[in-house]
């Protein structure tokens, strides 16, 4: 079995937020996938708000630590 896109969408997209929450730390690649999973939430769910966690769960806590990814932000992070 394969994931793949869902066909029935149980929430409706403009009530969803989702978060991506990273543990810090070098992890090559890391970047690429959260710029596919912040462009798969918008274009092919609808969700508009996504945010990413910084440092873990302690990311949730800290002043700077949860961030809004919009499609801009994350645009050229692979680069």
């Amino acid at each position: 079995m394969y994931a793949t896109l869902r066909t029935t969408i149980v929430l409706p997209p403009n009530h969803v937020k989702a978060a991506i929450v990273t543990c810090g730390g070098l992890c090559p690649g890391l970047n690429v996938v959260i710029r596919e999973i912040v462009m798969t939430f918008r274009y092919n769910y609808g969700v508009q708000e996504v945010y990413g966690i910084a440092n873990g769960f302690r990311g949730f806590y800290e002043p700077d630590g949860i961030t809004k990814l919009t499609y801009d932000s994350v645009l050229d992070i692979h680069t």
